[in-house]
């Protein structure tokens, strides 16, 4: 056995390295993730590398994908020495990685962040980049469409999207961090299978998990972190499973998992008959003392039935809980009888992320942590620490916010938590997913104290070892039934994978498999969905309601379709237009620019000083394109630079911008001249030449969104800039480039307001900026980010210059104008929840 208790240069070898990482450090407040890390990845060998949460093995791929960038040391890739990378240049340079949480932005579709993904030399050209997403996609054997939203998917879903992703690279590097943890038996069996082939092409790679039998099963080589030093690296076959994990945690562990009790006491749990879409006729009780496991190939039905007992609906038969009948309709009549669920998507679901582990642990007993519904920090900080002294979590502070925390730190709190409110029933989906060896020990020990206590525990688990070694009892089901029911010695790993994989379902024969379970073992290709029908929907609505607005307004006052004024409007309708592209670049990267208004002013300014003549007239547009493009990069660099919120620094900017104007134009003036003006206001059909042009840049806008690089890269930053960032988009880059889009925007916006007025203008265009929100509301653009349509937008800027006009020709008061507009604000941003909330009832129906 090799053990060594510091970092040490690793032993040379007769192949050479394709990723050497030598003496990486790398530390944040308060904390030393690594230092003097040595490792060097071997071609066509796979690397554990492994340690508990909190050890640095994360932070250590981090560094060699890109995403984390080092305090000292040099990473050797791609035959040259960096003393950091970005992750696109780590992938240029022949690396891949498949990140625990999935790097895909959860607003793009699939075939978006897949290409996304890609080295600029292994993407297809967009126009086939569907068709050869589904043949890749059925080369694996994976059943996803390409054209589906990521964050329609599940998380297991969203990982083999990111291993195809990894394969199709082709790399000189893999680095697979976790991959197994939302993976089912075969669908590991799979990847274990992509990973020989990938050997026997050379492709080294670095394999980070906390299952150690994995490790014995696919690993050469292993290098083991503690407190982010190298406390062990070797070849895996000079080692037992023993020796490893006591590398790992640094003590022996006589013991993994608590006694089991010699037999069970009355029944806590009671289910009978229990069906729903996923799985039918389920029963089974639960004993005092009892541990109850759920298992089977991934997709069976066993997840939606632990959901289905946790409130999710849709389900029909009788639970009893101390032999009481109680409701599982919803969440809320399940947590009222005493059921609580512990979702395996920690941070997507079962957590509030952002807010403190003291918030977070007393948020199942507010009650008693704020009696009267007063705040009492002090019981609040009694009743936190009372939870989790015994779960040892690592923290400085009980304020600190429990995203930044380990996997296992982070299911200590929801242990604690659910412990706190005193449940009847615990259920408990992937209890040690992400979780470290020496953490597993203690959540386990946490289970069979709750069971002891008389809490009915039901555990679903991918890991048959886990069960094996936890559980009291397991089912094991398969298409939706129960395929095998095993107690007491019983319980095996190969009983448990077998009662899956080997269920005779021939009994089952005149039942078609329930709703959302595969018919065979192997994912069958999905037929790409057209989405151009849903996408035109919103557009063809608002233009629809304009139509409507406009026929009603005409049958009060002919005079409304008099060509003089449907020029006007229409010449005004092109100005809305674009600053609500203006407005959408910014807001689709979650940010906001309230700077639009002034730059129109300024950019009016710019225009009036070359508008005496046809001739200097390209001059000042140009010029005025190119200052609103500038006040777009400052505002862009105050973002980025000095990390001053879009708000702040927009609203500054527009402040000095609008200072600017004046300053150039203390009164208005500057007026056009005959020829300049033909020339801005040229029509044809009555139909401006402006509103030509803005919708032309509508096009290109929509282009540039949906169909480009840029485009992915500014919806992926607006969804989720972490993961955009692994993902290999430029986000810092990407948002000035987003702001100076915007000022280009905005200021062809003022050179359209200057065709309509005719004159320099300093006060003028400010209210546009309201207009702009107003417009992408309308048009349905999230306002935090990653979606957005340019086609609706220009739709809704139609229809609210429509209304403005006419009501004029109704003889309301413009007051009138601010009403409307914010009634449409309202109603813009009630629907999509009122649509969520529908989506979301029919799914628990």
């Amino acid at each position: 056995m090799s053990l060594v208790t510091t970092a040490t240069t690793p032993t040379p070898t007769e192949r050479s390295a394709v990723l050497r990482l030598d003496g990486i450090g790398k530390s944040y407040p308060g904390v030393r993730a690594l230092d003097g890390v040595s490792l060097e990845l071997l071609p066509g060998r796979v690397h554990a590398i492994l340690g508990e949460n909190g050890a640095g093995k994360s932070t250590l791929v981090g560094v060699a994908a890109g995403s984390v960038t080092p305090d000292e040391g040099t990473i050797g890739l791609g035959g040259q020495a960096h003393r950091s990378l970005q992750p696109g240049q780590a992938r240029a340079q022949g690396l891949a990685i498949v990140y625990q949480t999935p790097a895909l932005a959860p607003t793009l579709t699939v075939v978006d962040a897949v290409l996304t993904l890609l080295p600029a030399d292994r993407k297809p050209a967009r126009g086939r980049a569907i068709g050869w997403l589904t043949e890749h996609f059925a080369t694996l054997g994976l059943a996803i469409d390409p054209q589906a939203v990521v964050g329609d998917l599940s998380q297991r879903e969203a990982h083999l999207i990111e291993i195809a992703a990894a394969l199709a690279c082709e790399p000189e590097v893999l680095v697979l961090d976790e991959p197994t943890e939302a993976l089912g038996a075969e669908e590991t069996s799979w990847l274990f299978g992509k990973i020989a082939e990938l050997q026997d092409r050379g492709t080294a790679i670095a394999y980070i998990t906390h299952r150690i039998p994995e490790v014995m099963a696919i690993a050469q080589d292993l290098t083991v972190l503690r407190d982010g030093r190298v406390v062990g690296r070797g070849e895996v076959a000079d080692f037992t499973a023993d020796e490893i994990v006591t590398m790992i945690v640094g003590r022996s562990l006589e013991t993994t998992f608590p006694e089991k009790p010699a037999e069970a006491g009355p029944p806590v749990l009671t289910v009978e008959g229990l069906s729903g879409a996923a799985f039918r006729d389920v029963s089974f009780e639960v004993g005092r003392g009892q541990v109850i496991g759920l298992a089977g190939v991934e997709g069976n039905g066993q997840r939606e039935l632990l959901h289905a007992l946790g409130g999710a609906g849709g389900a029909h038969g009788e639970v009893r809980v101390a032999g009481e009948a109680v409701s599982i309709r919803s969440h809320r009549s399940a947590a009222a009888a005493g059921i609580v669920l512990l979702p395996g998507d920690r941070l997507g679901t079962a957590m509030f992320g952002n807010l403190s582990i003291r918030e977070n642990v007393v948020a199942s007993a507010l009650g008693d942590a704020m009696p009267g519904g007063w705040t009492r920090r002090a019981r609040e900080y009694e009743l936190t620490r009372s939870a989790i002294d015994e779960f040892a979590v690592k923290t400085a502070t009980l304020e600190s916010a429990v995203v930044s925390l380990s996997g296992g730190s982070q299911q200590k709190v929801l242990l604690a938590r659910a412990r706190l409110g005193d449940p009847r029933v615990l259920l408990v989906e992937d209890p040690t997913q992400g979780v470290d060896a020496g953490a597993r020990v203690e959540i386990y020990a946490c289970l069979r104290a709750l069971a002891e206590a008389g809490v009915a525990v039901v555990v679903l688990s991918t890991d048959a070892v886990e069960l094996e070694g936890l559980c009291d009892r397991v089912l094991v089901l398969s298409r939706g039934a129960i395929a095998a029911d095993l107690h007491g010695t019983e319980i095996t790993e190969r009983a448990i994978v077998g009662g899956a994989l080997l269920a005779d379902h021939a009994d089952h024969a005149d039942h078609a498999a329930p709703a959302g379970v595969p018919e065979a073992d192997t994912p069958q290709p999905v037929a790409p969905r057209r989405r151009w029908r849903g996408a035109a929907l919103q557009p063809a609505a608002l233009l629809a309601l304009t139509v409507v607005v406009v026929l009603a307004t005409a049958g009060r006052d002919s005079s409304f379709l008099e060509p003089l004024n449907i020029s006007q409007l229409l010449l005004a309708s092109s100005v809305l237009i674009l600053v609500g592209l203006a407005q959408l670049v910014v807001v689709i990267t979650g940010g906001i620019d309230l700077s639009v208004g002034s730059v129109v002013a300024l950019s009016g300014v710019v225009v009036s000083f070359f508008a005496g003549s046809a001739g200097s007239l390209g001059l000042g547009i140009v010029l005025a394109l190119a200052a609103g493009a500038a006040v777009g990069v400052v505002n862009g660099l105050l973002v980025t630079r000095l990390e001053v919120p879009a708000v702040i620094a927009t609203l500054v900017s527009s402040v000095a911008v609008l200072g600017l104007a004046q300053v150039m134009r203390p009164q208005p003036g500057g007026a056009a001249g005959l020829d300049a003006l033909n020339l801005l206001g040229a029509t044809v059909a009555s139909v401006p030449m402006l509103l030509v042009l803005g919708l032309i840049v509508t096009a290109a806008v929509a282009h540039v969104l949906q169909r480009t690089a840029l485009g992915r890269g500014l919806r992926a930053v607006g969804a989720d800039p972490v993961k955009a960032n692994r993902m290999g988009v430029p986000v810092a880059r990407t948002r000035v480039i987003a702001m100076a889009l915007s000022g280009a925007l905005g200021a062809g916006a003022g050179i359209a307001l200057f065709a309509q007025t005719g004159i320099g203008d300093a006060n003028s265009g400010q209210s546009l900026t309201l207009a702009s929100v107003t417009v992408i509301v309308i048009a349905g653009v999230s306002i935090f980010g990653g979606s957005g349509s340019a086609i609706s937008v220009a739709a809704a800027a139609l229809l609210l210059q429509v209304i403005t006009n006419a009501l004029a020709f109704l003889s309301w008061s413009i007051a009138w104008q601010y009403w409307v507009q914010g009634i449409f604000v309202i109603v813009a941003a009630v629907l999509p929840m009122l649509a969520r909330r529908s989506r979301t009832r029919r799914a628990a129906a």
